[in-house]
């Protein structure tokens, strides 16, 4: 599937929406980055490519300023994790032993354990933007977020288990943990932190709103996967729907694309559907009326950030 048509072959039915205050945060975060040395030379451009902070201003475009520079960092921070484990098998990039890794990184979220530079750029920084955000949360919303976040990287580390060791899961495994190391639970859980919602986390646990967050978190997963196809391909990552088609089925990458784009669009329109019946909230409960509408801006803003701001996956173009 050319890139040229997959942005008119994804259906969403939702209309864009940006934060005004998007060309601020990405400046923000440049600065941070910098601050912590988290990209340099080449990598820095790279970052800047990216636009991740007209990404997370699309995912929660009414959230105010301090909590929207926050949830960025964290997200770029987050991305970073994902490259330095997706790069690990070029000649210069240097070994990473994930399991220590993962232990430092979670004892920074559990513990509250400070790390200067001496422990690396990456410790630094999320012992920064981790001060910053547990501040703001209540004790609910804080266990949630760790939750979250240990989750997305036990899942990383069965991504990388399977390709170190060149193992294809199945559509079952694959379809439960490609949300988690896509991190879609977490960006549904940010939507309470960015926007500061009041209302105790267990309401939008219960159905259907427990629903809509999980089609929203495979419909990023889906367009991610035709977006970022070729680009995976590049490294050798087959953690992508596209070939998990085509090894459960034995099809050809185009009909497996093309599987994966029908998978997408009738989810989408479940989506639509539900959001739809979900309507009567927003207006009249202020907290589960935002997240609702945040959850359809990952939905639209997800499209929006590959195909039009960003050139992580080298898709730039209009969608339509």
């Amino acid at each position: 599937m050319q890139t040229l048509t997959l942005d008119r072959a994804l259906y969403c039915p939702f209309p864009a929406r940006i934060s005004a205050m998007v060309d601020a945060v990405e400046e923000h975060t440049d600065q941070w980055t910098l601050a912590f040395d988290l990209h340099r030379g080449d990598s820095f451009q790279e970052y800047k490519r990216s636009a991740f902070g007209h990404m997370t201003s699309r995912f929660y475009p009414t959230a105010g300023f301090k909590r929207l520079c926050i949830t960025n960092d964290l997200l770029v921070l987050l991305f970073l994790l994902d490259d330095m484990l997706d790069h690990e098998s070029e000649a210069d990039a240097p070994p990473v032993n994930f399991e220590q890794f993962a232990r430092q990184f979670c004892s920074v979220l559990i513990n509250d354990e400070a790390h200067t530079y001496k422990s690396g750029p990456v410790l630094a920084a999320l012992s920064d933007v981790w001060r910053r955000m547990r501040d703001l949360c209540n004790a609910e919303l804080k266990g949630q977020l760790i939750q979250d976040i240990v989750l997305l990287l036990k899942a990383i580390k069965w991504q990388h288990q399977n390709t170190q060791a060149g193992i294809i899961p199945s559509l079952d495994e694959y379809s439960h943990w490609r949300p988690l190391f896509g991190g879609a639970h977490l960006a549904a859980s940010l939507i309470f932190f960015a926007e500061n919602t009041q209302t105790p986390l267990k309401t939008f646990r219960k159905k259907p709103l427990d629903l809509l967050t999980t089609l929203c978190g495979h419909l990023g997963c889906w367009a991610n996967d035709l977006i970022s196809l070729h680009k995976e391909q590049g490294h050798g990552d087959f953690h992508n729907l596209v070939p998990i088609l085509q090894n459960e089925y034995g099809l050809t990458e185009d009909i497996a694309s093309d599987r994966a784009i029908q998978i997408h669009n009738q989810e989408m329109r479940d989506f639509h559907l539900l959001y739809k019946r979900l309507d009567y909230y927003v207006g009249k409960q202020k907290d589960i009326g935002t997240y609702i509408m945040d959850l359809a801006m990952i939905v639209r803003g997800n499209l929006d950030w590959s195909f039009i701001d960003s050139e992580r996956y080298s898709a730039r173009m209009n969608l339509m």
